[in-house]
């Protein structure tokens, strides 16, 4: 049989409805769905903030970078 592909928004999406429940402790989801503490406690967070946003990788581009911060300078 092969693998059921799974991307990482349904991933996080069944966490949370796993989280919503209220059947599980943090701990319990975390072991569940092979993530750690940290990341589990991530997650409920960003989608308490953001809503459904909450649900889609944040970037990780800097707000700012060294290159501009040189070239905004007296000069």
């Amino acid at each position: 049989m092969p693998w059921k592909g799974v991307t990482v928004s349904e991933a996080r999406q069944q966490f949370l409805k796993d989280y919503w429940l209220g059947y599980y402790t943090i701990s319990d989801l975390a072991d569940r769905h092979m993530v750690s503490r940290k990341t589990a406690h991530k997650w409920i967070e960003r989608v308490k903030r953001y809503g459904e946003e909450g649900f889609h990788e944040l970037s990780r581009r800097p707000l700012h970078s060294a290159k501009d911060a040189a070239h905004s300078g007296p000069g």
